[in-house]
């Protein structure tokens, strides 16, 4: 009878154990699961801010390239009235 008694013991702490081991084995998927989904989210946000700030980046180019034209001909406007000026009061 005591060997039967000791084979139970040993079989429920086994079974204790293998429980207990299966209980943590489910908790650590449950936290690297929700750690996946967050750091998965924040990926894609953090993508899609920067794909927007590409296409803000390049509007932004494209603008400035504008600008640059625009300035070089006013400058060159400037430039034409300067001279004539300077003629005009050299001939009076």
């Amino acid at each position: 009878m005591g060997s039967v008694l000791e084979v139970e013991v040993v079989l429920g702490v086994g079974a204790l154990v293998m429980t207990m081991l299966g209980l943590l084995g489910v908790a650590v998927w449950f936290c690297c699961s929700i750690v996946g989904s967050i750091v998965g989210t924040r990926r894609r946000l953090k993508d899609s801010r920067y794909e927007a700030l590409l296409g803000e980046n390049e509007r932004l180019k494209g603008f400035l390239a504008d600008l640059a034209e625009e300035n070089s001909r006013l400058r060159g406007v400037y430039l034409r009235d300067v001279r004539r000026e300077s003629k005009s009061t050299r001939a009076a």
